[in-house]
């Protein structure tokens, strides 16, 4: 009895438990991965000349610099947003395709 409960249990825990915890999880990663290109660091710093190069063309150049960092920086991390969005569906769909691929197999036992 034990494996049948578990068979029928198994879509409730993928949509509540389960998909909390993959929600988590992405959240967990998307909180890493912005501490790992240090947004923060680049924007708070945005006006400091780098090398100590205080003037004219070191600020520009120290400007564009940072200024490219930041939107490359923002660019990785709205890929990595949208992938994790994609596994988010993933997820969500697994289920529903196998259901649907099961119900396929059975007309298709049932034809023949």
């Amino acid at each position: 009895m034990g494996t049948l409960a578990d068979f029928l249990y198994t879509p409730l825990w993928w949509y509540s438990r389960g998909l909390l915890r993959q929600f988590q999880g992405v959240w967990g990663s998307l909180q890493v991965r912005h501490e790992d290109l240090a947004l923060d660091v680049w924007i708070k710093n945005i006006g400091t000349p780098m090398y100590g190069q205080y003037d004219f063309a070191g600020r520009v150049i120290s400007f564009v610099m940072r200024l490219a960092q930041i939107i490359g920086r923002v660019f990785v991390l709205f890929v990595w947003a949208v992938l994790l969005l994609a596994w988010l569906m993933v997820w969500v769909l697994i289920p529903v395709g196998v259901a649907y691929l099961i119900v396929v197999q059975i007309k298709l036992s049932l034809l023949s």
